[in-house]
């Protein structure tokens, strides 16, 4: 049972210990009064004693001074180069109703919500967020069928690492 005592009795002084800890934290920039007192012989009439006491308070001012930090200027965001290709034919006998339209390469992909506009592709766009698991990115993307991607702002994903401008290259 005295363990127990013991035990108790370290406890109540820990959290007094504590309790003056976190009063001192807080008061520990409060302005604190200066007390005088002073105890003379009257000398007006001998052997009555005159006391004085006298209270001041002592303001305690900054001694640092704030440091103001203005954020980053933003970085300028390179200029967005599109390629518009001109396809002129030239023929002598309207072209059969059945036959395909012909396609070409654009540099610009179509953007949808998840894509990331940092980056101009051949093929499927990049990403905002890779799939969980994903770890080679480069090559999650070839899988997808991109075949080149030139990085037009701020490489977020990190696929240009010599920073030339085009990313997933073997050099990267």
């Amino acid at each position: 049972m005295s363990s127990g005592r013991s035990v108790a009795f370290a406890g109540v002084v820990l959290l007094l210990a504590t309790g003056t800890l976190v009063a001192l934290a807080i008061t520990v920039d409060e302005p604190r009064p200066v007390d005088v007192r002073q105890v003379q012989q009257s000398p007006v009439e001998p052997g009555v004693l005159s006391a004085t006491y006298t209270t001041t308070l002592e303001v305690a001012r900054p001694t640092t001074v704030p440091v103001v930090v203005l954020p980053p200027a933003p970085r300028p965001t390179p200029p967005v180069t599109t390629t518009e290709v001109a396809v002129t034919t030239t023929t002598t006998e309207p072209p059969p109703s059945s036959s395909a339209p012909e396609s070409t390469p654009s540099t610009s992909p179509s953007w949808g919500e998840d894509c990331d506009r940092s980056y101009l592709t051949e093929g499927p766009c990049v990403p905002w967020r890779f799939p969980r698991g994903v770890r080679r990115l480069c090559d999650w993307l070839n899988e997808q069928g991109t075949t080149r991607v030139e990085v037009v702002g701020w490489d977020r994903h990190h696929l240009d690492r010599d920073g030339d401008g085009i990313a997933c290259e073997r050099a990267d």
